[in-house]
């Protein structure tokens, strides 16, 4: 979500509550229904819900006639539903593919998109396509890149916002829900490291970023094409946003070598459709490993705030993976060694103990 509804999702929340889930679905529903009977089409059959993402959305999978269907359920207070419709139809201009918008109501917040399918790419990485997956994928984002700032409908990935990304961290991991008061001298470590990485994202050629590319929001298909979603807060922004996204993944754990060979094979795609990409291997994985800790440390924020604000225990697991893959990528860099061993010392143990007391496993 982007920063101004954002700080409108507190109301969200005390709007949802005054109206039950199950009378937005009654609504939708019969929101649906109209739309297809408009259109000549048998009303919706078989409706399912589906897993969603981290925002406040729903989604309904869905039969009309012989047709899949996904019905969103998505709140105008805290989702930019018109962003959604523009850029899915900026993005398929483009080649990309990404659900189409059959019908929406913005007043509502209701959308009835095409349905992509269901094999997601965590599940592929457990096949014998994996590779063509993968390299599916890293096609498709050269294509995103080349998208441009789609003649100003995607919006640039501000500094301000990078800085308040990276504020998630400590506001709602450190001081949210581990309750920890920092040091000054911890302080000083976070806003030395929050400078380090700011300046790894400015010196980036700019070019549009999914911002999210990673295998929740990236399908696939008998036809070997990657399918698309959750696209709508892409922006211009730093070119190897998406790749951090897909190769140091905050939900799937790639080896190094695994990583250092995707990476190389981005780097050839990039130089072959002309994007400013680095030559250097050393320069390249070092500003792809660290726009990756800058997505980790916003990750873990979002996943805490998620519990913390919006009651939403889903990504709880999540935190203790995410904060070792830090860790681990922090120790392969001097200056973030000592923010690395502060986050395994001091950070982590505290996380064990809290996630432990939500019923949260230790991973390991």
């Amino acid at each position: 979500m982007d920063a101004v509804v954002e700080k409108r999702a507190d109301d969200t929340i005390a709007a949802m509550q005054a109206t039950s889930l199950s009378d937005r679905t009654n609504t939708l529903r019969s929101w649906v229904d109209q739309v297809l009977v408009a259109r000549g089409e048998p009303r919706a059959q078989a409706w399912q819900s589906i897993v969603g993402d981290a925002s406040f959305r729903r989604f309904y999978r869905l039969r009309a006639g012989e047709r899949s269907l996904i019905a969103m359920d998505a709140p105008p207070s805290t989702e930019n539903n018109a962003q959604f419709v523009r850029l899915s139809r900026v993005f398929r201009e483009a080649g990309i593919n990404v659900p189409e918008v059959h019908s929406y109501d913005f007043e509502q917040g209701f959308l009835l998109v095409s349905d992509l399918g269901v094999l997601s790419y965590g599940d592929v990485y457990n096949t014998n396509e994996r590779e063509i997956a993968l390299e599916a994928a890293l096609e498709t984002m050269v294509a995103i890149a080349r998208v441009g700032d789609g003649d100003g409908a995607v919006p640039p990935y501000t500094s301000q916002r990078f800085r308040d990304e990276l504020g998630l961290f400590e506001t709602w991991l450190l001081r949210g829900l581990l309750r920890h008061e920092p040091t000054s001298a911890e302080r000083g470590l976070l806003e030395s490291v929050t400078e380090r990485l700011m300046q790894i994202v400015e010196s980036q050629p700019k070019v549009c970023v999914h911002r999210d590319y990673h295998s929740r929001n990236l399908l696939w298909g008998v036809d070997h094409v990657t399918r698309v979603v959750d696209f709508q807060d892409a922006l211009f922004g730093p070119l190897l946003y998406d790749l951090a996204s897909l190769l140091r993944d905050c939900y799937v754990r790639f080896s190094e070598a695994d990583i250092a060979h995707w990476r190389k094979r981005y780097q050839a795609l990039a130089i072959d459709a002309d994007l400013p990409i680095d030559s250097s291997d050393a320069s390249l994985a070092r500003r792809l490993d660290l726009t990756a800790m800058q997505r980790h440390l916003k990750a873990v924020g979002i996943f805490a705030r998620l519990q913390l604000r919006d009651g939403r225990s889903s990504h709880l697991v999540d935190i203790e993976p995410v904060l070792e893959h830090l860790i681990d990528v922090g120790r392969m860099y001097r200056e973030f060694a000592a923010f690395a061993e502060w986050l395994a010392d001091v950070v982590l143990p505290a996380t064990r103990r809290e996630l432990a007391v939500h019923g949260v496993p230790c991973a390991r």
